[in-house]
């Protein structure tokens, strides 16, 4: 297991900046407006040649509404989980009643973890000779750093990397199965992942838009890993403002790019929407595996034909998209969740599965045999044989006299024929047709 190193501290004093820094990349949201990070933000880094795992949280408040309780719940946990703890204040503003609040907190009930005191925002000799205020807190130590230009952040990790154990011996590669967990807003992303996991992992409110980065998270089922990316709802173009709800967009479509499988979530009550069948359709585009998700099945009134009907409308809206499962779930009673999963690995399977070229020109010559290809320009098409190319995803190619005769409507015939020989449920193929 990787060291996991948490970021606290009061909102807007750099966490994220500083997470961004460390990682040499803009995964956190970083803003000047407090709070824009709520929920805790995992991912692999490494340092010196030892790997660990930095966590992003939201910002320690007091205030009383209801998002700033849950964020500080989520950082009391963050910091409950983490081996070692980088507590940051900002130099500019100053000390402040919560950074004494936020010390004396880790003072009193964390001792027996590190904690790295870092002064950050020190740009000038001037702010390095205010950072001495700080020491007010307690803390022996402080480390003087800028996240925004990187200055005092290499001596920083230096010490943070030396007070992990020795590591163990590290597994080559990652074979766990990628999910992303997408969506329109508040349609339950946050509460199917937390219930998954079997705790409350992230932030589940239901005011629209509470989850604004793409978060991670991990688990085993049946000796397998999975990967849960729960992202933030895309909405539509004429609706994302510049700034955060843009970048938390841009976020999940980087999250429908490196998953192996989407799982879209639909809200029962609701139903399958214009915006729905654009996030399917990205996500088939970028030829990734597909799952809708029926959530909150369990408020719907329904009989044994309910199910039926609802998928038909589903398939009538996508139209040639229908190779995509639908599944009835409901995050609040657990109904059909490991299912999903399942589901969802089956699919990830399908996505890899590889067809011999000797089987596919059996099948191929089977479907000429039965159902020869037409041509409106009077001149004969011949398909002289098919292979299966392409690593990550199902690709076939077509070998014929002239791929300008074939017609689409015997292109979704040879799709069609595909996916009743072999299983791609859940699985978008790619067809050329090349000329010999």
């Amino acid at each position: 297991m990787k060291p996991l190193v948490a970021l606290v501290g009061r909102p807007n004093v750099g966490k994220s900046t500083l997470f961004n820094r460390i990682l040499r990349t803009k995964s956190a949201i970083t803003d000047s407006t407090p709070g824009v990070t709520r929920d805790r933000h995992i991912l692999p880094c490494e340092w010196g040649g030892r790997e660990f795992m930095l966590m992003d949280t939201g910002g320690y408040c007091l205030d009383k509404d209801e998002i700033s309780n849950e964020v500080r719940e989520q950082t009391l946990a963050a910091v409950q989980e983490a081996d070692v703890i980088i507590f940051l204040v900002d130099v500019r503003s100053g000390l402040a009643y919560l950074d004494l609040d936020v010390a004396r907190l880790l003072q009193k009930h964390f001792r027996d973890k590190p904690v790295y005191f870092v002064v950050n925002k020190v740009e000038s000799r001037q702010h390095a000779l205010d950072a001495e205020e700080f020491r007010k807190t307690g803390f022996a130590k402080l480390y003087r750093v800028s996240a925004l230009d990187g200055s005092g952040v290499a001596d920083l990790l230096d010490d943070v990397v030396e007070s992990f154990p020795e590591a163990p011996a590290q597994k080559k590669g990652d074979e766990s199965v990628q999910l992303a967990v997408i969506g329109r807003p508040n349609v339950g992303k946050s509460s199917f992942v937390n219930a998954l996991l079997g705790a409350n992992r992230h932030i589940v409110s239901n005011r629209p838009g509470t989850t604004r980065d793409a978060i991670d998270s991990r688990f085993r089922r049946n000796g397998r890993e999975y990967v849960l990316i729960d992202t933030a709802g895309l909405r539509k173009r004429t609706r994302i403002d510049r700034g955060i709800e843009f970048y938390s967009s841009r976020r999940t479509e980087k999250a429908i790019e490196r998953c192996d499988v989407a799982l879209l979530l639909l809200d029962a009550g609701q139903g399958l929407e214009k915006q729905d069948i654009k996030i399917i359709e990205m996500a088939a585009e970028r030829r990734k595996g597909l799952l809708v998700l029926v959530n909150k099945w369990d408020l719907v009134e329904k009989d044994s034909k309910t199910s039926k009907e609802y998928t038909e409308r589903i398939y009538a809206q996508i139209g040639n998209l229908s190779w995509i499962p639908v599944l009835y779930v409901s995050a609040l009673t657990k109904k059909n969740l490991f299912r999903a999963i399942d589901t969802a690995f089956g699919i990830s399977e399908n996505r890899k599965r590889k067809i011999s070229t000797s089987e596919l020109n059996r099948f191929l010559q089977q479907v000429l045999a039965t159902t020869p290809p037409s041509s409106k320009s009077g001149k004969e098409l011949k398909i002289k044989y098919v292979t299966q190319i392409g690593a990550y995803y199902p690709v076939f190619a077509f070998f014929c006299n002239d791929p300008q005769l074939v017609q689409d409507n015997y292109k979704r015939f040879l799709e069609k024929k595909l996916r009743q020989e072999f299983d791609f449920t859940g699985v978008p193929l790619s067809m050329r047709f090349m000329q010999k």
